[in-house]
């Protein structure tokens, strides 16, 4: 430690001190700035989790709004009492969730995987849009299924649900946003889930019939907020999906953007290299 001896000069020192006095005005300015940039990284981590649970619960809520809708051809006076009621609470959540969304970060849970069979699945998903069979989605739109009852997947029921629910729900959106352009006179919506097996992975296509995806949209594809070509899109849809099939060591990819959009899921086996 310097010490001031006769001679030398007090501005020195002084000059010492105002140095030091800097260094830890710094070091205390650093320290505020990184606890700063940690809350920022929280709040955006929690603001995209708030956004993905928002995006699949409004899914979720969607689906009992159809289911609702059709209690009310159910002639039961007490049903007719409940069911607007009903219709109307759904409706207000479901413009609550489309309100509510913001953007951050989060991680999903590891999946739990399970050996099932694929084709329950994506009728399960074609049920909760409308697209069960023998359905035409509001007249419009037919889901066509090409697995077989005994093809198998390895993955976690409740990720592949949403992922396959994105999936053709963008499909059906795609496809209803068409028919208003057209008026209502253009070609029947199609939406084709075909799934197979080769060796240890098993290759998931969800295919529509629509206008195919945007050069604007390819070029952000899966990244949320960018990639929806959809006036009021938000692009969760396909960036939750993207990250539950990468969960599971699996691709999603689009295939086909001109004569209609096709994305495929790649989904190894959990034994598989």
């Amino acid at each position: 430690m310097l010490s001031k001896e006769k001679g030398q000069s007090p501005l020195r020192f002084g000059a010492i001190d105002a140095a030091a006095d800097l260094e830890r005005e710094l070091a205390e300015m650093q320290k505020q700035l990184s606890q700063l940039l940690l809350q920022k990284n929280r709040l955006a981590q929690l603001g995209l989790a708030v956004s993905k649970i928002n995006h699949d619960l409004r899914n979720m809520l969607a689906n009992a709004q159809l289911i609702s809708d059709r209690l009310t051809s159910i002639p039961d006076p007490t049903v007719q009492r409940f069911a607007p009621k009903l219709i109307a609470s759904l409706d207000r959540a479901i413009n609550f969730c489309t309100d509510s969304l913001k953007f951050g970060r989060a991680e999903e849970a590891a999946p739990r995987r399970e050996l099932m069979r694929l084709r329950p699945l994506v009728e399960e998903v074609g049920d909760g849009l409308g697209l069960g069979p023998g359905l035409i989605h509001d007249g419009l739109i037919s889901l066509e299924i090409d697995i077989d009852n005994t093809l198998r997947i390895d993955a976690d029921r409740e990720h592949l649900f949403r992922v396959l629910s994105n999936l053709v729900r963008n499909a059906v959106q795609v496809l209803e946003g068409q028919s208003q352009d057209r008026g209502g006179d253009g070609k029947p919506g199609e939406i084709v889930v075909k799934g197979w097996r080769e060796g240890r992975r098993v290759f998931v296509e969800v295919r529509d019939n629509g206008p195919g995806v945007p050069a604007k949209a390819r070029a952000n594809l899966f990244r949320a907020f960018q990639s929806s070509s959809r006036k009021g899109g938000t692009g969760l849809g396909l960036t939750i999906a993207h990250e539950l099939v990468a969960a599971h060591g699996g691709t999603l990819q689009l295939v086909s953007s001109h004569e209609g959009a096709a994305f495929l899921i790649t989904m190894p086996d959990r034994s598989a290299g």
